[in-house]
């Protein structure tokens, strides 16, 4: 992932991931049987999106800053 492109492709995930947690929290409130076929995909890309911002934008996801110094 090129640092420039980086800001793009979190807005597009922020996109996809917040309308699925509400997703989510509905379904819990309202029961899963009341979702919509468009809900079930959110519902189901749920744990994707969720890792995707984990791995890679996530202070706990730190893939490049918490490399070890090749020097040492």
């Amino acid at each position: 992932m090129k640092p420039h492109h980086k800001p793009f492709y979190l807005f597009a995930l922020l996109l996809l991931l917040f309308p699925a947690i509400g997703v989510f929290v509905q379904a819990l409130e309202s029961g899963f049987a009341a979702l919509v076929w468009w809900q079930w995909l959110l519902l189901v890309a749920l744990p994707v999106l969720a890792w995707l911002w984990f791995r890679h934008f996530s202070v706990l996801g730190c893939q490049d800053v918490c490399k070890l110094d090749e020097r040492r």
